[in-house]
């Protein structure tokens, strides 16, 4: 109850005046060494397999996709920038795909494996993030705390990063696996990111004790909602990170 009272009242300023949010880091506090290689590519046949489900189902205005289980929710958006491949990936590098995120205010990362180009190709990641959507604050959500094992693939036409959720320290996400890609569109048109996710987030505290989650078409809808101004934000760092225009809110501590 503290900590949803202590939630509660960090409401307003995240709402109102997240640029006055202290960005503080938060190391990895885990055993890395606990993981071995194959635990950085289990989740892939996974996410491919949601992929092919999302792929089938026809997109909205954006471009994005969602099918709704029970307590899970995938995701799939995408977005394509009249920008140079080659330019576009020596400008936005894809092993920091958690700063992208709308409102992150920390990313820390420990590289254990790398190609031969000395490029990233297993990492381990803790993200910190304000919630989402901003108004659960107000019900009592709290920050997005999540580590993660992430599996980055390099080729001539695309860059993806797997991610698997491994741990969340305060409970944030039951699950928040996924990937971040850009790809050379054919023809050297430009370049698409896409982003997929597979989340499972608790229900926020004052929401779960009104019972609104059982209104299941409000739920639908400020799921959906809440998954484009996510989406829609990311892509906008990415592009404003091509571009050399700082994205991050808040204040340094």
């Amino acid at each position: 109850m503290r900590d949803v009272i202590t939630n509660i009242a960090r409401a307003p300023r995240i709402f109102f005046a997240k640029q006055r949010v202290v960005r503080e880091l938060k190391p990895l506090l885990i055993d890395i060494q606990q993981y071995q290689p194959a635990d950085y590519e289990k989740i892939i046949p996974v996410l491919r397999d949601i992929e092919q489900q999302l792929l089938a189902v026809p997109p909205n205005k954006a471009g994005m996709r969602w099918i709704h289980q029970q307590d899970t929710v995938y995701f799939y958006g995408e977005r394509d920038f009249a920008l140079p491949y080659d330019d576009f990936i020596q400008k936005v590098d894809i092993t920091h795909a958690g700063k992208f995120y709308r409102d992150s205010v920390s990313t820390d990362t420990k590289v254990v494996l790398t190609d031969p180009q000395a490029r990233a190709v297993h990492q381990v990641v803790r993200i910190v993030a304000l919630p989402q959507p901003n108004y659960a604050a107000f019900m009592g959500k709290g920050d997005l705390d999540v580590y993660k094992l992430e599996k980055i693939d390099y080729s001539d036409d695309e860059q993806k990063v797997w991610m698997y959720t491994v741990f969340s320290p305060n409970g944030s996400a039951l699950c928040d696996d996924g990937y971040l890609s850009f790809k050379k569109i054919a023809g050297g048109a430009g370049t698409r990111v896409a982003f997929l996710a597979c989340q499972n987030f608790p229900v926020p505290p004052v929401m779960a004790l009104l019972q609104l989650d059982k209104w299941h078409w409000l739920k639908k809808q400020l799921t959906e909602h809440a998954y484009q101004v996510f989406c829609n934000q990311m892509f906008n760092n990415i592009k404003d990170c091509y571009a050399g225009i700082r994205f991050d809110v808040g204040r340094d501590a």
